[in-house]
Formats: structure tokens, sequence, C-alpha cells
């Protein structure tokens, strides 16, 4: 069975209003998840034995007044636990306390080096300097980090600059997921913040060559099309995927949905008639639909280039043995 990647939602409450987000807070059953119910679904997902990452989710999981001890309940069902923050609204004290309690890796939102970028972004004015101090003194205490940035109209130039504040950073064991965003929730009632594909490219790729010139790892999510990344095919999570075979899972309070990259269906991902001229087609995860009701597909120009030495090292080694 392939491997999946739990988002489990914990909660639907947040203390943003972040203009881009997909998935904004809405009135559930409750505003947190109970505990009891949480390790019932960390016992459902250990049976099923598919599972091996749980990434915490809400709205803003660090709102949880049971947070710790959803992450002792994750720990001890054997699974690697990972939180994904806004990073606002905590300290020194809760960091370490996470860390004594077993937490892998947290994912911080970081969406600007900027503090008006960043507060236009995020709907509020403050915890700005937060998210900078909680991030270094969590790579202090030897969390593995992951800098989660969505790339939006309003910070899309700024994205090879923010590379550069990332690296003088002096952080330790972290990763850089550069996540286009994703046309959904508030995104989409927000519609001037989706930006074209092609006004992005020049600038993420020029961000992708200083990530490799800094030595940082990073990826490109979720859906992402070849001939905007050319160079850094490898780094498409979409591609990456359809590879190893590796799936993503949502746990909403709703109901479960499973994102396949090997079978993407086109209600997250479609293609230009022009695709099918492509190269890349049958390796390319394809772009967001709704980007084509907003922009048409004039963006996404087909490549003629041999796509078998990206192939060649994505495809996981076969076991000789």
């Amino acid at each position: 069975m392939a491997e999946l990647h739990t988002y489990l939602q914990v909660n639907s409450r947040c203390n943003q209003k972040c203009v881009f987000c997909n998935r904004p807070p809405v009135g559930f059953e409750s505003d947190d998840y109970p505990l009891e119910k949480i390790d019932q679904k960390f016992s459902e997902l250990k049976k099923e034995g598919q599972t091996e990452r749980v990434i915490l989710t809400g709205g803003e999981p660090t709102l949880h007044p049971q947070l710790n001890e959803i992450i002792l309940s994750g720990k001890k069902k054997g699974f690697m636990i990972e939180v994904q923050t806004n990073g606002t609204l905590f300290g020194a004290k809760e960091l370490e306390k996470w860390k004594k309690s077993g937490l892998d890796i947290i994912n911080f939102a970081f969406h600007s080096h900027k503090e008006e970028t960043s507060n236009k972004l995020r709907g509020i004015n403050y915890g700005f300097q937060k998210i900078i101090d909680n991030i270094k003194y969590a790579s202090q205490l030897g969390f593995e980090l992951h800098l989660i940035h969505v790339i939006n109209s309003v910070n899309y130039k700024d994205l090879p600059e923010w590379i550069d504040f990332v690296k003088t950073m002096g952080l330790r064991r972290f990763y850089v997921n550069l996540s286009i965003v994703v046309p959904d929730g508030w995104a989409w009632e927000n519609q001037w913040i989706i930006p074209k594909m092609a006004d992005i490219g020049p600038y993420l790729r020029k961000a992708c060559r200083k990530c490799e010139e800094y030595g940082i790892n990073f990826d490109i999510s979720e859906i992402v099309p070849l001939c905007h990344v050319k160079g850094f095919e490898t780094h498409a999570v979409s591609t990456n995927f359809k590879f190893t075979g590796l799936k993503i899972a949502d746990d909403y309070y709703v109901g479960r949905r499973i994102l396949d990259f090997k079978k993407p269906n086109r209600i997250v991902a479609n293609k230009a008639p022009q695709c099918a001229e492509c190269s890349m087609n049958e390796i390319c995860g394809g772009f967001y639909p709704r980007l084509k009701t907003l922009y048409g597909v004039s963006d996404f120009k087909p490549r003629h280039d041999d796509p078998r030495k990206i192939i060649d090292k994505i495809r996981p080694k076969k076991n000789n043995g």
C-alpha cells in the first residue's frame, strides 16, 4: 500500500484571517475537536497501517487547549508528529514542552520577511516578530522546521529576497516549502490575491536557484505545472509523489479526502489542450482548474525536451536484492 501523509484537523478556530487561506475557519460541531476523538482517529490510522506522518492542523492548532496531550497521544501510537502553525500564539515555554513530548516537526507559515506585507497577508497587525523569534528558538531546540511560504500576488516579487533573509536566520535543520496559493476558500473570495503562473515563474525559478546556491532543501507544492519550473522539476511535489506513490490525506470534520498524485482528479488538477503536445505531460501534475477560470490557459507553454533525465532522478531505485 502507498504511504499516506495525513493532515489531521484538531480545531476550526484561527487568530488570523489570511487573505489567501484556502481553508478558512468555519463552524463545525465544535471549535476544538475533542481529545478522545482525536485519540480514536490515531488508533484508526494505526490500524490502517499506511500513515507514518501525521500533521496536526486547524484552524490554528496551537489554539487547542490540549495540543500537548494530542502530541503525546500521536507519539504513543508511533507516528511522526508535525504541527502546522502561524507561529504567533506561543513562546519558549510551549516549544520546550512540545520538544519534551516528542514533537518531531514544526511547519511555520512564514509568508514575508517584511512586516507590512506580512500583516497585510495575515489580516492582523501583530505577531510578525513573534514568528521569527519562534522559528529561531525552535531551531535552537533541535526541531526539524518546515517554512511554508505561500506565493501570491502580494509577495511573489519578494520571493528571491525572502530566500536571502531565510539564509541569514542561521537555522539548523530546516526545509523550505514554496507553495502556490490554492484558489479556494478566502483566496477565491479575494481573487486579486491569485497571480498568473507566467508572472510567478521568473521569481520562483530565481528563488529556486538561490536555494541551491545556499544549500537549502526545498520543494514546490502542491500542483505546479512543469513549464514554469524548468530546471527544478525534481522539486515539484506533484511530480515527485507521482513516482514515489505517496498520497496526502486530509481529515476534516466533514470527512476524509485523498489527494493521489498518480491519478489527480479534475477537481484539483487540470491540463490545457496544448499540454498534450508537451514532452512533460505524463509527469506533470497540471494546474489548479480555477486558474483557467481566471486567466485562461495561455500561460502554459508545451515543452519539447526529454523528460527521462527528470524521471531517472526521481524514480525510486529498484531493489536488486
